[in-house]
């Protein structure tokens, strides 16, 4: 992080300097307390649990230079050389203070949205991207409210590109998350049904996404998932111009977006990414082989040189197909060719817990914990069905969460989907993964089912079950922790 004055932050957050010279300086910021150090900012964030505001006695303490308050602190013991600020809230604080943070960078900021696979997209086009550029990516899952604002706080002067991930679970997030990282182009991988529970419909998702182009300039660029049916109606910018204005306003009534998305996308260009022709970017000929992806990249905009077409990946799945597509696309923009870019995707694994293939005693598992919505699962079971020289494939599926009222559907989907694929085994722990197991019940598959309640459960029936040569993909929503099942497994 770059240094900022005491003044610039009383400025940037419209707080008020209640003590401290507005010279002082902070070259970090903070929301975690025991981060905190000499020149570090602490933010303290009103959570459901816990108010970090009565953890700002002990910051000081411990010699943080300044903190930011929403309420009455006893001021008595201040040294000379910290700083206390006061705001209306420290939460809306932070990301003002992001946001003119973000904007002493001019370098191209690649926003990532999606239902699914946001993790996986920014890892892949960061690797693309590091070929040429010094490039900053989110750690871990710092893609909301906070972690976002906190992301922008980890820039310096010595990246030259920012790949940012966007995360939103309620109506108004991703107006807030532009604000503050002002993305100069945008991935949206797909719409799903995550935290449709708290959204109420796919279209409402579509739309909350659609604001990461909200703060978009001339020359930005919006990336989508062009055989998504909620994303392949936006149109490429070459044809939008086409449209008399009253039918760009008619085109964009009709997928439902706020009047700040339909001025963006009038003024961006729109690369579309997929396995169909009629995509900008788009793969043919997929082979998958000794656990590696080999496919032929094509593209409607221009010829694609011999040297440069066949992609290799050291992942399955034909969403990870999707994520090289957009990753190269994003690197062409940037001005990296293709055969450079595709370098970078060769040398690309997978994060822990994010789909990562491992081996133990003989038995493949693929790790896919981390999180889980139902659309994932059928990327992973994809996954599952891709391995080579395996005797049985099992798949261990727990709860998704924040499904609301669609719960039940959206898990008996999933079964539907296993009872047509070539599995010979589900597991499901949960009340809501049961319904996995009635669709494939009901479909009268082949497959043999089992539910259990705990992960405990589900191990003790593994451990017993698996043998040498059997494959296994573990998933589930992140409270799930489906992670202990996996553990067991290889122990």
């Amino acid at each position: 992080m770059e240094l900022l004055n005491i003044g610039e932050i009383v400025k940037a957050t419209k707080g008020e300097l209640l003590c401290g010279n507005d010279k002082l300086q902070i070259h970090a910021v903070s929301t975690n307390s025991k981060e905190v150090e000499e020149g570090t900012l602490f933010v303290p964030i009103v959570g459901e649990r816990v108010d970090a505001h009565t953890f700002i006695p002990s910051v000081l303490e411990a010699g943080g230079t300044a903190v930011i308050t929403s309420k009455e602190i006893d001021l008595s013991g201040i040294k000379e050389n910290q700083a206390v600020i006061q705001v209306e809230d420290t939460k809306e604080a932070l990301q003002d203070l992001a946001a003119y943070y973000r904007d002493k960078f001019d370098i191209p900021v690649i926003g990532i949205t999606g239902s699914v696979g946001k993790t996986t997209t920014k890892e892949m086009i960061s690797a693309a991207l590091e070929t040429k550029y010094k490039v900053l990516k989110t750690a871990g899952n710092m893609n909301s409210q906070v972690g976002l604002p906190l992301t922008i706080f980890r820039i310096d002067h010595t990246h030259e590109v920012a790949v940012i991930e966007m995360g939103i679970s309620e109506a108004g997030e991703m107006r807030k998350l532009a604000r503050v990282a002002k993305p100069t182009h945008a991935v949206i991988t797909n719409i799903g049904v995550s935290h449709i529970g708290q959204l109420g419909s796919r279209e409402n998702i579509r739309k909350e996404k659609l604001n990461i182009v909200n703060e978009f300039g001339e020359g930005s660029c919006l990336f989508v998932n062009g055989t998504d049916d909620m994303l392949m109606h936006i149109l490429p910018f070459s044809e939008f111009l086409k449209l008399s204005d009253k039918e760009k306003t008619q085109k964009y009534d009709i997928i439902d977006v706020s009047d700040a998305t339909v001025e963006s996308l009038c003024r961006a260009d729109v690369v579309t990414f997929g396995c169909q022709k009629d995509c900008m970017y788009y793969a043919t000929d997929a082979i998958v082989s000794s656990g590696h992806t080999k496919f032929y990249l094509q593209k409607t905009v221009e010829e694609v040189k011999y040297d440069e077409n066949q992609i290799e990946l050291q992942v399955l799945g034909e969403h990870n197909i999707y994520n090289a597509l957009v990753a190269i696309a994003i690197a062409n923009k940037l001005g990296i060719e293709t055969s450079v870019a595709k370098q970078g995707l060769k040398e690309y694994l997978p994060l822990a817990m994010r789909g990562e293939i491992v081996k133990m005693n003989g038995i493949t598992i693929i790790d896919d914990t981390y999180n889980a919505s139902p659309d994932s699962m059928r990327g992973g079971i994809n996954v599952l069905l891709e391995l080579e020289d395996v005797s049985r494939r099992f798949a261990v599926l727990a709860d998704v969460l924040e499904l609301g009222e669609y719960s039940y559907s959206c898990h008996y989907g999933v079964g539907e989907y296993i009872a047509r694929k070539n599995i010979d085994e589900v597991v499901t722990i949960g009340n809501e993964a049961k319904a996995i197991v009635k669709a494939v019940e009901d479909a009268e598959a082949n497959i043999i089912t089992h539910s259990f309640d705990s992960n405990q459960e589900a191990i003790v029936y593994l451990k017993e079950k698996l043998k040498s040569e059997d494959a296994i993909l573990v998933k589930g929503s992140r409270g799930m922790h489906t992670d202990e099942i996996v553990t067991a497994i290889k122990q």
